[in-house]
């Protein structure tokens, strides 16, 4: 198992970035194909989404730690920045709105509908060009991209038993996500390329795949139903698999 440090502040999030420390800032970490047309992620952009994420939570909504933020972003490559944001700052992440307890915001895909005081919606724009809105949601580009591109938890943050995930069939705390993790990546040689066909839902979708990938300092490609595994993984030069199976290639999930 690869075994993730949680430094004093930050949790999950900070664990990652603490990982990635002194690599090559440009390294893609995510790779997003759509039909729409393809989306990169390096390891500085993919940071400074989580940090404008986390300060909106923190800054901007007043959010602290152990405070619950609802997620449910499968369809956009920004679900996945905007998650890292979620346990940066702090916040325990549910994508059920009847696991109980209020939240602080929401985080949805086009088209679908939450109950909270702050809904921001994600898009599906390969530029984050944001679609139709519902009355008195934002878009992330409108609720995001203005924050600070750095965030300083004002914490300690959450500890290792403190829960982490929250789902209709119970909860993770922030050792168990990172357990989930490690143990995934397990098989995963340094810097993998993991090619994944599954949908990037919580925990399975998160933990296994994503930040499996992360943990193993690499990158996740996230594929759409319309995509060609083969051709891709030869373009982005894959090293493992992740919802599917291709010969030759280990495989995690």
């Amino acid at each position: 198992m690869r075994e993730l440090t949680v430094p004093r502040s930050g949790g999950i999030t900070a664990a990652l970035l603490h990982a990635w420390d002194g690599g090559d800032p440009h390294r893609p970490r995510l790779v997003w194909y759509r039909e729409q047309g393809r989306t990169e992620l390096s390891t500085a952009t993919l940071s400074n989404w989580a940090a404008k994420t986390a300060g909106f939570l923190v800054d901007e909504l007043g959010a602290g730690p152990g405070e619950r933020v609802l997620w449910r972003v499968r369809r956009s490559w920004q679900g996945l920045p905007l998650l890292l944001g979620c346990l940066w700052a702090g916040l325990v992440v549910t994508d059920d709105e009847s696991a109980g307890g209020d939240v602080v915001a929401a985080f949805v895909d086009e088209g679908d509908e939450a109950v909270a005081d702050e809904v921001v919606v994600a898009s599906t724009h390969p530029f984050g060009l944001a679609g139709p809105l519902p009355p008195l949601a934002r878009s992330v580009a409108d609720a995001i991209l203005p924050q600070a591109d750095r965030f300083t938890p004002r914490s300690a943050g959450p500890g290792p038993d403190a829960p982490a995930i929250v789902i209709a069939t119970g909860s993770m705390s922030v050792a168990e996500v990172l357990t989930m993790a490690g143990e995934a990546a397990a098989v995963l040689a340094d810097d993998a390329v993991v090619l994944s066909t599954a949908v990037p839902d919580l925990p399975d979708g998160v933990c296994g795949g994503a930040l499996a990938a992360w943990a193993a300092g690499g990158c996740l490609v996230q594929l759409g139903p319309e995509s060609d595994p083969e051709r891709i993984g030869a373009a982005e030069r894959g090293t493992a698999t992740f919802g599917f199976s291709l010969p030759g290639w280990p495989r995690i999930g």
